[in-house]
């Protein structure tokens, strides 16, 4: 049968059409496909699919579709405006798409924002050049990474200027510079509001030995180009490279997670021996709490102890999403409580160096928590715990995706003293550009930042691609909207509906994990480590690379 028949066939519901329903969460009634939702009054609702003629208290919306035609469904945040494609990424192991996260991309998508300015890449291949002068005694050329400038001789200011799609990081750094040629050439630096009024600020001259120091006071996130002035006399310049560099090492032990509450008590010598093998510095471990207190405080100054004098540090790990819930915040911060007077009863080297907390808000479902307010629960959570730490080392766990979070993360400053990033890839490139925002963070705000990698195994997920149908057209989902909320239909065959917007499936690929861990290749990241290290050492406030399921 032609697909292009079965709209006209959907105008006649089969006998046991399936409706969608909205319910609040305690009437509605067990359902194979459903998913939850929180409405703007924070009221926990229901959506699922139904033959019910009606269901009491909720509200419908037939869909004139066999039950056994349905995937699934997946509620949209209620002011999502999807445009022309939508990505679903899920478990489909158990026959249906369990959707794990979703991405709308609109006709005309935003373009990415710039990128932190790499290290020792040649940045010429990436640059444009533009030549300046009213003597008109500047020639210049920028091909294949290389740059030629020829200069006669004048007394006006000439010469060419250097763009790129980058912001240069906060890192202590250096451009260097391959080269041969004649004549002093002076650089410069500009930021957008120096570029506005045509200043800039100096960096040495060429020839010098290659090397030209950024300057203070430029903004580096909003850096704009860089300038090569002509000297007065003839001169000629041949620029085969132009690569950022460090121009310091601040070096910081590796980290790990040991999550087991039996190792460090029971096998603790052994997993020294394996962290000191593997130039592991800091050890995150649980300790178990009884009636607000360390349970078992002896135990524990006798492993701190052995750790310290193998040169490795302990600090206690806490870990909950629903830690942020109002209810869970109080007996969050006793936990942090009971780490602090630890401490101030301990000798010296019986001490935690400090306490972490993997809380990861946004694993709650939405009918738990509304996103909207995560962030602001979360902040109120880190609040508690700075008050209850005390001057107590206090470290939070986040991902890497929460560098667009800017007040987030501003006002986190005012509660963590370090944070651990969560740059779950294995690509160079993508580990450096997701870390730089936070590294740039801890120059700011004077705190430190873990850049952490995964070495565990991730279970393989299925990423879909829809796009937009014509209108009146069938499709393998349908948006709809139920009491304002925009709800997915996942079909098992196509369809259309006199209320819906229909989507065809555009493709599907297999997503194994290979882009977020090193599971399949600890080998690599041995290699990798020492590289990340000498590049990330260029910030002060780097704490160093933590490894997740190391071991």
């Amino acid at each position: 049968m032609s697909r292009y028949l079965l709209p006209l066939l959907l105008m006649t519901a089969p006998a046991h059409a399936a409706s969608l329903y909205l319910c609040p969460l305690d009437k509605a009634p067990q359902a194979a496909i459903g998913a939850g939702v929180t409405a703007p009054d924070g009221a926990r609702l229901r959506v699922l699919v139904s033959e019910a003629a009606s269901l009491p208290g909720c509200r419908k919306l037939a869909l004139g579709l066999d039950t056994a035609r349905i995937e699934a469904v997946y509620p949209l945040p209620r002011d999502a405006k999807p445009e022309q494609t939508i990505l679903l990424q899920g478990d489909d192991s158990k026959g249906a798409l369990d959707v794990s996260e979703h991405t709308l991309i609109a006709s005309r998508p935003e373009p990415d924002p710039p990128a932190p300015m790499p290290f020792g890449e040649n940045l010429l291949a990436a640059m444009q050049l533009r030549s300046f002068g009213v003597e008109e005694r500047v020639t210049a050329t920028l091909q294949d990474g290389r740059l030629r400038i020829a200069c006669k001789a004048g007394a006006k200011p000439a010469g060419v200027l250097l763009r790129g799609p980058w912001y240069l990081p906060r890192a202590e750094a250096a451009l260097q510079a391959t080269f041969s040629g004649s004549g002093a050439f002076l650089w410069q630096a500009a930021d957008e509001a120096r570029a506005a009024r045509e200043g800039a600020l100096d960096m040495g001259s060429l020839p010098a030995g290659g090397r030209l120091a950024l300057p203070p006071g430029l903004e580096r996130g909003a850096w704009r180009h860089f300038t090569v002035l002509c000297p007065q006399q003839a001169a000629s310049l041949s620029l085969d490279a132009l690569t950022l560099e460090p121009a310091a090492a601040h070096p910081a032990p590796r980290s790990t997670w040991i999550w087991s509450r039996t190792e460090w008590r029971e096998r603790g010598q052994a997993m020294l021996d394996w962290a000191a093998g593997e130039r592991i510095g800091e050890i995150f471990i649980t300790v178990p709490l009884a009636e607000g207190r360390v349970a078992e405080p002896e135990a524990l100054a006798a492993f701190i102890k052995a750790a310290g004098a193998r040169g490795i540090a302990i600090t206690a790990v806490e870990g909950d999403p629903h830690m942020v819930m109002p209810e869970q915040q109080a007996p969050t911060a006793a936990r942090a409580r009971a780490y602090a007077d630890y401490n101030a009863q301990a000798e010296p080297a019986a001490r935690l160096k400090g306490m972490q907390f993997d809380v990861e808000p946004y694993l709650i479902p939405a009918h738990v928590l509304p996103p909207a307010q995560r962030d602001r629960r979360y902040l109120e959570l880190a609040a508690r715990l700075r008050q209850a730490a005390g001057t107590m080392r206090l470290e939070f766990v986040v991902p890497f995706w929460w560098d667009s979070k800017t007040e987030l993360l501003r006002e986190l400053a005012q509660s963590a003293d370090a944070l651990s990033v969560m740059d779950y890839r294995t690509d160079p490139g993508q580990i450096y550009r997701f870390a730089v925002p936070f590294l740039d963070w801890a120059e700011a705000h004077g705190k430190q930042v873990r850049i952490a990698l995964e070495a565990g195994p991730i279970g393989a997920e299925t990423q879909r691609r829809y796009r937009r149908a014509a209108p009146g057209a069938a499709g393998d989902m349908l948006l709809v909207e139920l009491d304002g909320l925009p709800v997915l239909v996942l079909l098992r065959q196509p369809a259309a509906h006199p209320k819906a917007q229909a989507f065809t499936l555009a493709g599907t690929r297999r997503i194994d994990g290979s882009a977020t861990t090193f599971h399949g290749d600890k080998e690599a990241l041995r290699r990798l480590l020492p590289k990340l290290e000498a590049v990330f050492g260029a910030w002060k406030g780097f704490g160093g690379m933590a490894l997740h399921e190391w071991r």
